[in-house]
């Protein structure tokens, strides 16, 4: 996580902003609410995460007409225009991390981080 938030800082984004630029450009989420219950995470720290990204420029929101007290979370010019190099500045890291495994032990990796990742995920379900 350090490593990958050393090189997302110069482009001015945290690893926490991730998956939430993401989700929102996916279309997954689109009001706060949607985005807490996504990313698992309680809705004042959602909410504290989506001032900072609004103050640093990369959402900006909006009214939801169709709820009078909800507003929906759009992505600026400048995290399209960001989200990329973020995505090219992880990957540098990735490939750093799994020099000397062979295509075949990078997709075993990957797999079982798959499975752990289903694993918790399963068992938050549960709770």
């Amino acid at each position: 996580m350090r490593r990958g938030e050393e090189r997302l800082r110069p482009l001015g984004l945290g690893a926490a902003y991730l998956p939430v630029l993401v989700a929102v450009k996916n279309g997954e989420a689109s009001t706060q609410a949607d985005l807490a219950r996504l990313l698992q995470v309680e809705q004042p720290s959602m909410a504290q995460a989506l001032a900072r990204m609004e103050r640093d420029g990369f959402i900006q929101r909006k009214p939801d007409p169709a709820h009078r007290r909800s507003q929906i979370i759009e992505l600026t010019a400048l995290a399209f225009e960001r989200l990329p190099q973020a995505y090219a500045a992880l990957n540098e890291g990735n490939i750093l991390a799994m020099t000397g495994f062979s295509a075949g032990e990078t997709a075993q990796f990957v797999a079982f981080l798959n499975r752990v990742n289903a694993n918790l995920r399963n068992e938050d379900s549960k709770s």
